[in-house]
């Protein structure tokens, strides 16, 4: 055997035995992540009947109530066990320091959820201070979420964890537009601050499930979209409308709370069921990766995967506020980009096998991004002129929409024209 022959395959084994140690590791962390989807479900659920609660005093929800804490409280439980679990496997992987920061923060409020319970049930509290409270948890616990997605040094997981982490957060947003909704419909009409907050909290859906579809794979995108389809989810763009265009206005159409719960709660068990399979697409990604790195590290004859980095490869080292533009040139080589200003191995190297791809789709991204914001503005401009159609001409919204267009078509001009024409005359209108 050659001199150096020997060391060369031990430290190529030791290579195997350390990216199983990572894949190990990416299994624990999936099964966390997983654990706090469950949890985070729950609790929006909670969240939502605790505001219904105490929107009308004690009056509706009151069932609910207790099943939603019982199952938040399971659920709770779950991840607890998963956080000792992640704790015991600590000695011997390569968890970064802010996961178990994160997690500090969480634990800290699993010691405050009781009493906030207590002060719900006793109506001690106001809905929209238990609601921040829920939404303290949630973001604590999308925050675990988050550093875990940096925990993977393997760019095709790291993506899978990317597309998890977009589309938890717009289930979360979408959670908040449940609740936020409920109280409004709850007390008859919407206040200034809740109906701009209602917005706000679409137009943050929208960007969260877009950046999900940019990560997520073809299949989950499919399968996403099926889901989230139906009748159901007509009947809940409907109240949403409504909420949306006439919320200010008082004028809720005789939409009580308890409808729109029930269907926002059935877009967010849709979304559930979403969820799931990413989490589960996850696990197997995780698994089979695992079990290709095991039959690597069992035979010491086995040629390195694409992965390994057994070819030869350049290696640009940044130090400093280096040109962006070099950066990429460096990375669309294939070079090796490592920085010395404070960024962590894991996390750099996850990004960089992610940057040859996703460097060519900045430029379309940004161009589609921007399209998707002109065409969300043309939307509401139009919707805020059938608005004032339904308003002062006494026409439903098709009724509203459909004079819109046959004018557009009659003038030759774009409707959004139209809209804008409608908006102009407002004050006419009124004054009529």
């Amino acid at each position: 055997m050659l001199p150096y022959a020997a060391q060369a395959e031990r430290f190529r084994s030791m290579a195997r035995l350390l990216k199983t140690r990572d894949l190990r590791q990416l299994v624990t962390v999936g099964d966390l992540v997983g654990g706090i989807g469950g949890l985070v479900h729950s609790l929006q659920k909670e969240r939502g009947v605790s505001n219904v609660f105490l929107a009308s005093r004690g009056a509706q929800f009151g069932d609910r109530l207790a099943q939603a804490t019982a199952a938040a409280r399971a659920e709770k439980e779950t991840v607890c066990g998963l956080f000792d679990r992640l704790a015991d496997a600590a000695h011997d992987a390569a968890f970064d320091a802010r996961l178990f920061s994160r997690i500090a923060s969480v634990l800290e409020l699993f010691d405050t959820l009781d009493d906030m319970r207590q002060r719900i049930v006793e109506a001690r509290t106001t809905a929209a201070e238990a609601t921040q409270f829920f939404n303290e948890v949630v973001s604590a616990l999308l925050g675990v979420v988050f550093e875990a997605s940096d925990a993977a040094a393997d760019a095709e997981i790291s993506r899978a964890l990317i597309a998890m982490f977009n589309f938890m957060q717009g289930k979360e947003y979408a959670g908040r537009e449940r609740a936020t909704a409920a109280a409004g419909f709850s007390s008859g009409r919407f206040e200034p601050a809740q109906h701009a907050r209602l917005l706000q909290l679409i137009d943050a859906q929208t960007r969260s499930f877009q950046f999900f579809a940019r990560f997520a794979t073809p299949q989950l995108r499919a399968f996403s979209d099926g889901t989230l389809s139906g009748p159901d989810m007509i009947a809940f763009e409907r109240l949403r409308r409504i909420a949306c265009l006439a919320g200010a206005s008082g004028d809720l159409q005789g939409v009580r709370s308890e409808e729109w719960y029930d269907y926002a709660s059935r877009r967010m068990d849709a979304m559930r069921v979403v969820e799931l399979r990413i989490a589960g697409d996850l696990q197997a990604l995780c698994q089979a990766k695992l079990a290709a790195a095991a039959r690597g590290a069992g035979s010491a004859t086995d040629g390195d995967s694409p992965d390994d980095d057994g070819g030869l490869s350049s290696i640009a080292l940044v130090i400093g506020d280096a040109d962006a533009r070099f950066i990429a040139d460096a990375a669309e080589t294939g070079a090796a980009v490592y920085s010395v200003d404070g960024v962590s191995p894991r996390v750099g190297r996850s990004i960089l096998d992610l940057v040859q791809t996703q460097e060519r789709r900045l430029h379309e991204i940004t161009e589609e991004l921007e399209a998707a914001r002109l065409a969300m503005n043309e939307r509401k401009i139009i919707d805020r002129a059938k608005a004032l159609l339904m308003t002062h001409r006494g026409a439903s919204e098709q009724e509203a929409y459909d004079l819109l267009r046959k004018t557009a078509m009659s003038q030759n001009r774009r409707i959004k024209e139209v809209a804008e024409a409608v908006l102009a005359m407002a004050d006419i209108l009124k004054a009529g």
